[in-house]
């Protein structure tokens, strides 16, 4: 993971606890969303998950206060994704110069190494468009999983595609739907117009549900066929191409903020290794 991530305090809809989707206490606004996509090589993956988790316990031992949250694809490739979130640039620019010589000391044991175990990696930023999602901040700390749409826009289509968006939204609210999700746009390190959709969710089984929230009333409040034609012609003008792939959040390779430990010890706790036995 590349250092300066190491030093988000989470938020957003995530952690800081302000980052990620969003959080179950309201938190101040934060605007600029940190993501590190990795790349592991083919049958790297262990080697990978040992070498993230020993510099993610290096990092937490030198108590700088500096979370962030890590989570691996279940899908689509072999990547990890590390997330942090900030109020401002301001904010970014000011947590990129703060790290701590014990943490810069970590940093400097494990990154020279670290291409080993990559085809690729890509830092992004986003920022939130909470009028395009729905359904408020979720419990993150208790969530295990999060479902990731990422969708690629025409040039010059973008309004077709928020229409669409509100549109979904605007029959969401209308059904009374429970489910919620998170609108964000990349602003920096992906081609413009790239959107991000992530659905927070405490077991996978909860997409076993999808069509049964989504049905008759949800078509309804969309306006019937009419509506669903018009919200189909929005799409197929400004969507280029989209994917959906499932992320499991991954302890091991995160330092959660001390609130995320303390809502749900059993899965954020770092688990002390086991002794070793004697000869």
């Amino acid at each position: 993971m590349r250092s300066c991530l190491r030093a988000l305090p989470l938020a957003l809809a995530v952690a800081s606890p302000s980052a990620l989707l969003a959080q179950a206490t309201p938190m101040p606004a934060n605007n600029v969303f940190t993501v590190y996509r990795e790349s592991v090589k083919v049958g790297k993956g262990d080697a990978h998950d040992a070498h993230e988790t020993a510099w993610a316990r290096s990092m937490a031992a030198t108590k700088d206060p500096a979370p962030f949250i890590a989570m691996s694809a279940l899908t689509g490739p072999t990547e990890i994704w590390y997330m942090a979130a900030f109020p401002t640039w301001a904010e970014y620019e000011k947590s990129t110069d703060q790290t701590s010589p014990a943490a810069k000391a970590v940093n400097k044991q494990y990154r020279p190494t670290e291409t080993d175990y990559l085809n690729d990696a890509r830092s992004m930023i986003l920022r939130p468009r909470e009028e395009l999602g729905y359904g408020g901040p979720a419990d993150l700390p208790n969530m295990r999983y999060v479902s990731v749409t990422r969708v690629s826009v025409r040039p010059g289509h973008t309004s077709e595609y928020e229409d669409a968006r509100k549109m979904v939204k605007a029959a969401h609210e209308a059904a009374h739907l429970t489910d919620r999700y998170a609108v964000w746009e990349v602003t920096s390190g992906a081609p413009a117009g790239t959107f991000y959709q992530m659905v927070a969710r405490k077991t996978l089984a909860e997409l076993d549900s999808g069509a049964v929230i989504h049905g008759a009333v949800y078509q309804a409040a969309l306006g019937g066929e009419e509506g669903q034609k018009k919200l189909a012609a929005l799409i197929a003008a400004a969507v280029l191409s989209q994917e959906t792939d499932q992320f499991e959040f991954t302890p091991s390779q995160s330092v959660p903020p001390p609130e995320w430990i303390t809502a749900n010890p059993a899965f954020w706790k770092p688990k002390a290794p086991a002794p070793k036995k004697m000869p």
